[in-house]
């Protein structure tokens, strides 16, 4: 290779020659760079290992040195004495930061109090109360009515007044004492079980009975509601309007001058007022779900059906169905029934929506549909109709389409058009026309032998009636047409929308789902209010139409009552024909004997015999004085089967929750009915142990009250012990003893006690109440008077 030049230190170039000196190649020179630095890496880890080596040894050293001295010390400290200083050092460092905080809490409460005595100065300069020299009430507050919270403020008014509010108080459960005592005392033993129902004899004729009717009439009240919503001349006359009266921002009338006129108004007890309010938010809640649904119904088309579908069906969820059901078929005749004809493609899309429902929400939906559309059909129907009135063709229409979803089978179409034929005038020709046209080749599929039998009624038909009338012979060449499938003979005939729809429903209607068909009749539809509703699950029916029919007439025949007792039993709300004849039954009846064999006679069954528990408490309550020939029939029934004590039991704790609604003298009444079965041990005591007496209100405190008085005034003392002792064995019965013992000492002996003096009766209620007392203290007894 010859020579190459190097460079030296001072930069000149040194020559060697190739013999002395071999040149090392580039790749020869990265290899030792490599050696070299896996030489350094090795190097560095073994310093490294050797160091820390060295260190854990004299760590090691250290804490063996350590310890040897610990030992070695008499005042060494243990590790539980050093976690003994931390804790309290960090507890002193706690309670130091909450006093800060307390510190700043009271400093920032401070500055806001000062703040509002600025701004509290600052409103009485602009109301000009800083100037008064007088405490008087300012005249700008009692105009605004806020004079009483000036008064409220001021410890001796405050005090006057809590014992003026006492005291009245304790008047008024006084006065209320002396009045249940006084009715208690009134008729107190019901000495005769036989008792002659006095008032209500009654013979067969006409005569007697009209008389008998008057008595009745004078003794019960016309209705608690009517008595209820009895309305005074005077407050008729409080309500005249007069221009000079107006009102201020607080409601309040005031006259032309500015003073407050002072307004009696009518007490509205507190369920009334709530039955009022839900009234209204009811109201609200219709008119906004009708809003939406209307809405639901106006945009519906082929397009958007299972949109509107999904929508309506929501509805169903959130509220009642039969909310939904009515306001359903309501909007849908706004919109479809009218005097015009409405489009058979507006028509056949809302049917479809109605049976999408059926399938998707329940079958109710398109039966309770079904079922007002053909009572439509047949109050229109039965009206005088004209050719132009398009209202009934509307009907027929609906009607049709829904035959083309197959919501109901092909009997019912039949059936109306066989009552269209009945009457064959130019309108129910036309009508036949309409359905032929629109589902008559469905109809002949379904039944052929049912089409073939009407076409040849109505060919007789035609031939006996309108004569060679063109819109018959027209119908006629149809019917011919749909006989033999010809369809090319019916003009403008065009399926195939239909047919569409049927396709799209398919799809619209979720899996699992299908269009339940009713085979119903029109006569089912027609009478389903009285048979029931048998093609829906849950309803009631009751039989054939023959025998209904014979039931029917059997109740008219039975009901030989006179005129009088009839309008009376109208007044008092006895609609049905099980609450009418009881009732007479019992209005005419010559004592609880008698009415006892008839009511047996009448063969009521189930839930029917309930219901002469509710007309006798219903007729009870509405007389004027307290008649005991209820409560001893009463007595008679609970002793001839055990389920009519069941039946006065719920139907007591039915009562209790409306005596609101009362007046004192059904309050006094409903009282003295239950202490009579009490003393008669028809029912136990214990029926009353639902009343939450930590909560009485007033009139179930008088209630409760005037029964106690009714047991402890009777005439016989060991009945009315023995209806106490009748709950005094059970321990579950002590919660309601502990009860009983409290409000027989607080509003029974405690209100005797002081009315100062006391006569016979109240010493013998007295001694009685301390004997019961005795009777009613058991030994897990808690309370101690």
């Amino acid at each position: 290779m010859g020579s190459f030049k190097r460079f030296t230190s001072n930069g000149k170039r040194k020559k060697h020659s190739s013999s002395k000196l071999v040149e090392k190649s580039r790749k020869q020179l990265r290899k030792e760079v490599r050696k070299q630095k896996k030489i350094n890496r090795a190097i560095y880890f073994q310093n490294k290992s050797e160091f820390n080596v060295s260190r854990t040894r004299d760590d090691e050293n250290l804490k063996t040195r350590t310890i040897d001295e610990n030992e070695n010390s008499d005042d060494h400290t243990t590790d539980k004495t050093i976690d003994l200083q931390q804790k309290s050092i960090r507890k002193r460092k706690q309670q130091n930061l909450e006093r800060r905080k307390n510190n700043k809490k009271k400093e920032l409460l401070k500055e806001e109090n000062l703040k509002e005595d600025k701004i509290i100065k600052k409103l009485e300069k602009q109301l000009k109360l800083n100037k008064r020299k007088k405490k008087s009430i300012p005249k700008s507050f009692v105009a605004d009515g806020l004079d009483y919270l000036l008064n409220f403020c001021l410890e001796d008014d405050r005090k006057c007044m809590v014992e003026t509010e006492r005291e009245k108080l304790e008047n008024e459960i006084n006065n209320d004492f002396e009045e249940d005592l006084t009715m208690a005392v009134e008729g107190t033993p019901i000495e005769n079980t036989q008792v002659d129902n006095e008032l209500y004899e009654c013979n067969e004729n006409e005569n007697t009975s009209n008389s008998s009717a008057s008595i009745i009439e004078d003794n019960l009240s016309d209705s608690s509601d009517l008595e209820i919503n009895k309305v005074d001349d005077e407050s008729v006359d409080t309500n005249v309007k007069d221009e000079d009266l107006w009102e201020d921002i607080y409601g309040r009338k005031r006259d032309k001058d500015g003073n407050v006129i002072n307004e009696v108004k009518r007490y509205l007890p507190p369920a009334a007022r709530i039955n009022v309010d839900s009234v209204n938010m009811d109201s609200q809640k219709l008119y906004t779900l009708k809003k939406q649904l209307k809405g639901c119904l106006n945009r519906v088309a082929e397009h958007n059906i299972h949109t509107i579908a999904n929508q309506i069906e929501e509805m169903y969820m959130a509220h009642s169905r039969y909310d939904m059901n009515h306001m359903l078929l309501n909007l849908t005749f706004e919109a479809l029934v009218g005097r015009i004809l409405t489009p058979d493609r507006l028509i056949c899309e809302h049917m479809m929506l109605i049976a999408i429902l059926h399938a998707n929400v329940g079958v109710e939906v398109g039966a309770h549909f079904l079922e007002k559309l053909v009572k439509k059909f047949v109050e229109t129907m039965e009206a005088t109709q004209d050719v132009e009135n398009k209202e009934l063709d509307n009907v027929i229409l609906m009607i049709a389409h829904l035959y083309n979803f197959k919501v109901y089978g092909h009997k019912l179409l039949y059936q109306i058009l066989d009552k269209l034929m009945i009457k064959f005038t130019e309108k129910e020709i036309e009508l036949i026309l309409l359905i032929l046209k629109t589902v008559g080749f469905p109809l002949r599929k379904d039944d052929p032998i049912a089409l073939k039998e009407f076409i040849q009624n109505l060919q007789q038909k035609a031939s006996q009636g309108t004569g060679e009338s063109s819109r018959v012979k027209y119908m006629l060449d149809v019917l011919l047409a749909i006989k033999n499938n010809n369809v090319n003979k019916i003009p403008q005939y065009d399926p195939s929308h239909a047919e569409h729809l049927k396709k799209i429903i398919k799809s619209v209607i979720r899996k699992g789902n299908t269009v339940t068909q009713f085979n119903v009749s029109l006569e089912d539809l027609l009478r389903a209010d009285e048979n029931g509703k048998w093609w829906i699950i849950g309803s009631a029916w009751s039989g054939s139409n023959t025998v209904d029919d014979q039931e029917r007439t059997k109740e008219k025949n039975t009901l030989n009552f006179g005129k009088k007792i009839l309008e009376l039993a109208q007044k008092q709300r006895m609609n049905t024909y099980t609450r009418k004849n009881i009732f007479c039954i019992l209005m005419t009846a010559e004592d609880y004997l008698d009415a006892f064999e008839k009511l047996h006679h009448l063969g009521l069954k189930d839930q029917q015999g309930e219901e002469i528990i509710n007309v006798l408490m219903h007729c009870c309550l509405q007389e004027n004085k307290f008649n005991p020939y209820y409560a001893v029939l009463a007595q008679k029934l609970c002793e001839y089967n055990r389920k009519y004590q069941l039946t006065i039991q719920y139907a007591l704790w039915d009562k209790l929750k409306t005596l609101g609604t009362y007046g004192s003298r059904q309050l006094n009444n409903l009282a003295r009915f239950f202490a009579y079965l009490f003393i008669e041990k028809c029912l136990p005591l214990s029926i009353l142990k639902v009343i939450e007496f930590t909560e009485l209100d007033k009139q179930t405190m008088k209630f409760v009250r005037q029964t106690i008085l009714g047991i402890l005034l009777h005439k016989n003392e060991q009945a009315c012990l023995d209806v106490f002792n009748k709950i005094s064995v059970s321990p579950q019965l002590q919660t309601f003893r502990e009860s009983l013992r409290l409000f027989i000492n607080c509003f029974l002996i405690k209100n005797i006690d002081s009315t100062g003096m006391m006569d016979d009766k109240e010493i013998m209620l007295k001694r009685r109440a301390e004997l019961i007392d005795k009777i009613l203290i058991s030994e897990g007894s808690k309370v101690i008077f």
